[in-house]
């Protein structure tokens, strides 16, 4: 009794046993009354029989009627006796007026003495007491040894039906709290695991019940956990790779400037300087909002945001740099389309995509912005014509700091789709790395607001990150 299953089901057999003899008393004493009053029918229906025949014989029909029954054995276990006011047996099947329990009334209950093997037995009989004139008495009955023996018979079999039962209750709740104890073993033992530091395990699904379910959304969160726990590992390992350089070359440059007589040497270095500075205030920028992202601690209260005006905002922001590396930028978006969120996160995924699509894509080529709705969700594409990624390679592309073989010099620090691919799921959306035969779609799935446009705001692009 040490477990809480063990304890359940102890409490659950007792409920159920306790039910059970509730139940088997009523149906006991509804049957045993059901066959008390058909035997009160039947002495009253055969008690009338006989006073007919008084009716048509008197005492003599009585008589005649007696030895009728008694010869033809009319009715099993029937008692009769016709005596006069002092006692004396005219006619039955009974040697003497017996001595009743409950007195003379109308209905009389009593033992009568038989030798049945060898051995004299007691037998109860319950009668109806008649006075056909004031001179006789007439006791018709019968006797209640068969009933009696059946209601014996059926409290002992429901008395050994519901200890059977119960006991089958507390196996069945045995073996159940015996099952639920190994479920919470393997949970235990899992969860063991993973706070020693295997990240990697799972708690155990074995079916489709409430444990199951418990263990599904358990699961759920240790696949986040384990994301961001791997996303922050190898941040912080790329990142501290990718300031070393610029941390060793502004050292270097200030030693250089220290040491050099020429004053002039001062200002090449300090912009030398400044740009190193940009980089590493992008790069951490960048590391914080793919930590608010995955996290889900973004300080800015979600809002309806107007996607058609954002992406046309964007596309604005963007369309002078494909200008001047020759490459067409067209948009083409469902009007009236809202996701609700965080304007600033959401802005700067799209120019992500939007950036590392004109990138990649050589002069004279084709970057189309897409929106549109699929079930309820926005589709956001972002396509170019440019080299694209091998399948094998896209799942690699959203992981920080990664840069592809084919990556141009001035392809930043590796985190542009790394901070989309957080940013989506952040909103509950997804972010899908297709091919665009040539070139790349970049699809960013977000669920779209419920049944509503959103208000046409602006200032998206005032506010990106640098």
């Amino acid at each position: 009794m040490r477990t809480s299953a063990l304890r359940l089901s102890v409490v659950y057999a007792a409920i159920f046993a306790g039910a059970l003899v509730v139940l088997v008393s009523v149906i006991y004493v509804l049957t045993v009354r059901f066959i008390d009053a058909e035997v009160d029918s039947v002495i009253e229906s055969d008690a009338a029989a006989i006073l007919e025949a008084y009716g048509r014989g008197g005492t003599r029909g009585i008589v005649t009627e007696l030895d009728l029954r008694a010869g033809t054995f009319s009715r099993i276990n029937a008692v009769y006796l016709l005596a006069d006011n002092q006692g004396f047996v005219i006619a039955g099947n009974l040697p003497a007026w017996p001595a009743m329990k409950d007195g003379d009334g109308t209905w009389a209950e009593f033992e009568i003495e038989q030798r049945e093997s060898g051995r004299e037995t007691s037998r109860p009989v319950r009668a109806m007491v008649l006075q056909p004139n004031p001179a006789l008495r007439l006791l018709v009955g019968t006797d209640l040894s068969d009933r009696r023996d059946l209601g014996r018979r059926f409290a002992v079999a429901a008395g050994a039906g519901s200890l059977l039962v119960t006991l089958l209750a507390l196996g069945i709740g045995y073996r159940q709290s015996q099952r639920i104890l190994a479920r919470v073993a393997d949970v235990s033992g899992s969860c063991a695991e993973i706070v020693a530091g295997n990240l990697s395990r799972r708690l155990p699904v074995a079916g489709d019940d409430e444990f199951d379910t418990l263990s599904a959304e358990v699961n759920s969160l240790l696949e986040k956990l384990a994301r961001t726990t791997e996303i922050l590992r190898a941040s912080l390992h790329s990142a501290a790779h990718d300031l070393r350089s610029p941390m060793h070359r502004m050292r270097l440059r200030l030693e250089q400037t220290l040491s050099s007589p020429d004053p002039s040497a001062g200002r090449d270095t300090m912009e030398a300087l400044v740009r190193d500075l940009d980089h590493m205030q992008r790069v951490l920028t960048a590391l914080l909002q793919i930590a608010e992202a995955e996290s889900g601690t973004v300080g800015a209260v979600p809002e309806e945001i107007s996607v058609d005006v954002l992406v046309a905002e964007l596309a604005e922001l963007y369309l002078p740099q494909a200008e001047e590396q020759g490459i067409r930028l067209t948009v083409a978006c469902d009007s009236g389309l809202c996701v609700r969120g965080h304007r600033q996160l959401l802005a700067q995924a799209i120019a992500n995509l939007i950036d590392n699509a004109l990138k990649f894509t050589p002069s004279a080529g084709l970057v189309r912005l897409e929106v549109h709705t699929v079930a309820n969700r926005i589709a956001l594409t972002v396509a170019d014509t440019g080299p694209g990624i091998p399948a094998g390679e896209r799942s690699l592309a959203v992981e920080p700091f990664v840069r592809l073989g084919e990556a141009p010099p001035q392809a930043g620090s590796g985190l542009g789709l790394s901070l989309a691919a957080a940013v989506a799921r952040l909103h509950g959306g997804q972010l899908r790395l297709e091919d665009n035969r040539p070139g790349l779609r970049a699809v960013l799935e977000l669920p779209a607001c419920p049944g509503k446009k959103a208000e046409r705001t602006g200032g998206a692009a005032a506010r990106l990150a640098p």
